[in-house]
């Protein structure tokens, strides 16, 4: 059925130095990623999507290959980046949005722990350091990590959709935020959903935080 202007969100921008490139708007929903639409780059790098808005606050990527841009949608906004293809996901710009720009720094935290990570279990491979002190080190990362965000994304803002991406990191496959052992964890977690619940009690991802551990 046809949709009015109002029922709808945008993304639109440019990608320097991806000639050729096929650039991709996908839906993350909590059942996988979703592909919304596409579109192969010209010379000039514009792009331009539109998506029905959520309900509720919902989270999308850009991708090009295995390079990827995370944001969030939570209503009828119209979101610009501008990024070049060496370093799309790392150095782009966002207009539009406070929670996109969020999301972004939280993106690169976490890559950046991850490539601390990445070393420290290099060094461990190597025989350079114990695994005392690789267990030492790693933990002394994550505590270091989880009272940034607890303190500057979490319970600073819990009703953002940038709160709610907070709660998800892994490194190495493994959540870094686990409310089932740690009494902390449980608070942050409780915090997001609490005002998630109070805003949208309908919405899945609601349902799904009070499932993880509440």
């Amino acid at each position: 059925s046809a949709c009015s202007s109002n029922e709808k969100f945008h993304v639109e921008g440019k990608v320097a130095n991806a000639n050729d490139e096929v650039l991709y708007l996908e839906a993350s929903q909590l059942q996988g990623l979703v592909v919304l639409d596409s579109v192969k780059l010209s010379s000039n790098g514009a792009f331009s999507f539109e998506a029905l808005k959520p309900e509720s606050p919902e989270f999308y990527r850009l991708r090009i290959n295995n390079k990827v841009i995370h944001f969030s949608i939570d209503s009828t906004e119209t979101l610009k980046f501008s990024a070049s293809l060496p370093n799309f996901a790392t150095q782009y710009e966002v207009e539009g949005s406070e929670n996109a720009q969020k999301i972004k720094e939280i993106s690169l935290k976490q890559m950046e722990l991850q490539g601390q990570v990445n070393s420290l279990l290099d060094k461990s491979r190597k025989g350079e350091i114990s695994n005392k002190v690789l267990q030492e080190n790693l933990t002394k990362l994550f505590e270091t990590y989880k009272d940034d965000i607890q303190k500057n994304y979490i319970f600073s803002a819990p009703n953002t959709s940038a709160a709610y991406y907070a709660l998800f990191p892994k490194i190495n496959g493994f959540m870094l935020f686990d409310p089932l052992n740690s009494k902390e964890d449980l608070r942050c977690l409780a915090s997001v959903a609490t005002s998630l619940n109070e805003y949208y009690p309908h919405a899945d991802r609601s349902k799904n935080l009070h499932n993880t551990g509440l």
